[in-house]
């Protein structure tokens, strides 16, 4: 399937609404209070996107490839490999990437079209991060 991202939400014009989620229900929410390390999260396998809060402080987040053995998400300078920054006071949505070839699957969507199952986040000093699988 080429176009596997949820689809946004359109009007009463069947104009596209660009600032609004998916209209769907989450899948799986997870609040992480003063998050100072990684917290690594296994997607679910209906996952094709994530909206990912950062409150009180920016948050950063890596995709995690399956047989990663280093799952921490780092944001200090030289030793840095995160793949996005979430500044304080907001959010930002992601569609999951994929990471194989698609592969012929009943078990769902994410591993269907071989998007990333687990990602890595965490908060730049004491603060909370929150995410919501889509």
């Amino acid at each position: 399937m080429e176009n596997y991202a949820p689809k946004l939400p359109r009007d009463r014009t069947g104009e596209a609404m660009q600032q609004y989620p998916s209209p769907r229900l989450a899948l799986a929410t997870i609040a992480n209070d003063n998050n100072t390390v990684s917290s690594v999260i296994t997607l679910n396998d209906q996952t094709s996107a994530l909206e990912i809060g950062a409150v009180g402080a920016p948050a950063v987040m890596r995709w995690l490839a399956v047989g990663v053995a280093n799952t921490s998400v780092v944001s200090a300078a030289g030793t840095a490999n995160f793949d996005h920054v979430i500044p304080s006071a907001t959010y930002r949505r992601f569609v999951v990437p994929r990471e194989t070839a698609a592969i012929a699957s009943v078990a769902g969507l994410n591993i269907a079209e071989g998007l990333y199952q687990r990602v890595a986040v965490r908060s730049i000093g004491i603060a909370s991060v929150l995410t919501t699988q889509y």
